[in-house]
């Protein structure tokens, strides 16, 4: 790459990562905009951009990250994401590192380091990384640091060299027989893992149906029952009926956990509000018999996790417990700050970092290993007939796996259980919880587009808005809804399965709905929401979610919330 007798001149920067650099909007950060960048972080950014060698520039006191074409493949996966962006939210998990260089070198120092061990997540995937850095300030206009230049070196090719060659010169038989068992402890995690995921594929899928299913059979009692209000005999077996429905969306529920499938809605949380809001439902729930013994850090590390859901996997836990003691007996929670290294994750569905642990134990009757080995698979369990569905581990298990954490089962015959769920630390603070005023499911007069795949369920959805008072529209799929939309339909709501047939997503409609003045709102609905509202199914504060099977009054009450919100908007 030529230089440029002007660094000013933008256009003249050749390569990949001096196209990326024009392109961005740098107007958001503290460098300003393009043209209006200094003269020397524009003739250092232009010869990092002529090095082969893997450089980086950390501009200002936050470190926004811009680099060469070399650093760009160093990145993998994380590039084109780190241009622009704060080195410690690009490299989150080497961030107090990267803190203390930006420190050092705006103070005016320099940093070097030889074969330096990182572990960073380039693809996804953490990696064990050896470095040569070299890092000195980079002066401003006015002759003062302003920035930090980085030289990034990987040497992991050659210290996993270096280590081979001393793995064949020192206590071979002992580095052999640790690799044997920690592949063969991988190896066994990975089949268990394999099994079930396939047993979550399957469950996942076979709860969806399910719940359109138990949809129908709902919206069809509920209208029954406004149908015949004054039939007694009527209104008992309808209420029997949706009892059993009732049971039968919390079974699939449980299924949706275990696949982890289950639309949730996690927050920042502090673990020292357990007790403080489970303790009174625990003591209920396990009888006098049972003592409650919570022992949590003065100081735990934040999660970051579907609240509801951790208490509900608590309870579960500690009704386990209860009845692995016959109803007499200790149970202790506890919780606390861990880290953990690579040697800790071994043969573990979990990645180095800070965690906190909760903890469940008992001193009940134990497992022996062939029930440890099938204890968080759905359906299976040593209670009785009738005494319990065998899904409680199975739904913890997906609920910890499904917010980033692991769960591990401690247990040996006769000497009780410790059931330990692993969450990763959050950094985020806590917000306080907000009560949303009742709104009372009132009906209207707009128009509703109905898009539904599924006849039995539009059917019954269309009779309950009519009956509401509102003008229902109805779409069979989401090609049928924008080809009305396209035409000039203009629904004040669109309410909308989120998996149906045909190539336009219940995502297009939101697009559409989104770009109008005003928006329209949207309010998806789905037995589970697979990967296309979310990801990992944690929806985000902007998104309304009805999961099936929901009653009449539910569907109502939201569509309203929903239609006097976008009137207040305008």
């Amino acid at each position: 790459m030529q230089f440029l007798s002007n660094p000013h001149d933008c256009e003249g920067w050749a390569g990949e990562m001096a196209q990326r650099i024009r392109a961005f909007d740098w107007s958001n950060t503290d460098l300003g905009p393009l043209d209006e960048w200094s003269t020397s972080l524009a003739c250092t950014v232009q010869m990092m951009l002529a090095s082969p060698v893997p450089m980086v520039m950390l501009w200002g006191r936050a470190g926004y990250m811009i680099y060469n074409d070399s650093y760009s493949v160093f990145a993998g996966g994380r590039h084109p994401y780190l241009l622009g962006t704060p080195v410690e939210q690009g490299w989150p998990e080497v961030a107090e590192f990267n803190r203390h260089v930006v420190d050092t070198c705006l103070a005016g120092g320099t940093l070097s380091f030889n074969n330096k061990e990182l572990v960073l997540s380039r693809n996804g995937q953490p990696e064990t990384l050896w470095l040569d850095l070299y890092y000195s300030p980079v002066a401003g206009d006015n002759q003062q640091p302003a920035g930090v230049l980085a030289i990034v070196v990987e040497t992991t090719e050659l210290v996993k060299s270096e280590r081979v060659r001393q793995e064949l010169t020192h206590n071979l038989e002992q580095r052999v027989a640790a690799e044997v068992q920690a592949r063969s402890a991988a190896e066994d995690q990975l089949r268990q893992s394999q099994k079930l995921e396939a047993i979550g594929g399957l469950t996942g899928g076979v709860a969806h149906d399910f719940n359109n299913l138990l949809q129908v059979i709902a919206g069809n009692l509920h209208l029954l029952a406004r149908h015949e209000p004054d039939n007694p005999q009527v209104q008992r077996r309808v209420t029997a009926a949706i009892a059993a429905v009732e049971r039968g969306a919390k079974l699939s529920s449980q299924l949706l956990a275990f696949a982890r499938r289950q639309p949730l809605s996690p927050a920042v949380y502090n673990p020292l509000r357990i007790y403080e809001n489970l303790g009174e439902l625990l003591q209920r729930a396990l009888g006098e018999t049972i003592h409650i013994d919570v022992q949590l850090p003065r100081d735990p590390w934040r999660i970051h996790v579907d609240r509801n859901q951790l208490e509900n996997a608590l309870l579960n836990l500690a009704i386990n417990a209860r009845d692995a003691m016959k109803g007499e007996g200790v149970i202790r929670i506890s919780g606390e700050n861990i880290i953990l290294n690579p040697r800790d994750c071994v043969g573990k569905s979990i990645s180095p970092g800070e965690y906190v642990r909760l903890s469940v134990s008992d001193t009940g009757v134990g497992m022996s290993p062939a029930i440890q080995a099938k204890v968080f698979e759905p359906f299976f369990t040593t209670k009785r007939d009738g005494h319990g569905t065998g899904l409680g581990l199975s739904m913890v298990f997906g609920f910890v796996r499904q917010s980033g954490g692991h769960v591990d089962v401690c247990s040996a015959e006769g000497q009780g259980t410790v059931v330990q769920l692993y969450f990763p630390r959050s950094l985020g603070e806590e917000c306080e919880e907000s009560t949303a005023e009742p709104v009372e499911p009132l009906g209207g007069q707009e128009t509703i587009l109905v898009v539904e795949d599924n006849e039995g369920v539009r059917l019954t959805v269309v009779e309950v808005l009519e009956q509401s008072g509102y003008t229902v529209l109805t779409a069979d799929d989401g090609d049928q809804a924008m080809q009305k939309l396209q035409t000039g339909l203009q629904p004040e709501l669109i309410f909308t399965d989120v998996v149906m047939p045909g190539r336009v997503k219940s995502t297009d409609l939101a697009d559409w709905a989104r770009q109008q003045q005003p928006p329209v709102p949207v309010l998806f609905t789905s037995g589970h929401t697979r990967d296309i509202l979310s990801s990992n199914h944690l929806l985000s504060p902007d998104i309304h979610l009805l999961s099936k099977p929901y009653s009449p009054e539910a569907l109502t009450l939201r569509v309203r919330s929903m239609l006097t919100a976008r009137q207040g908007c305008q």
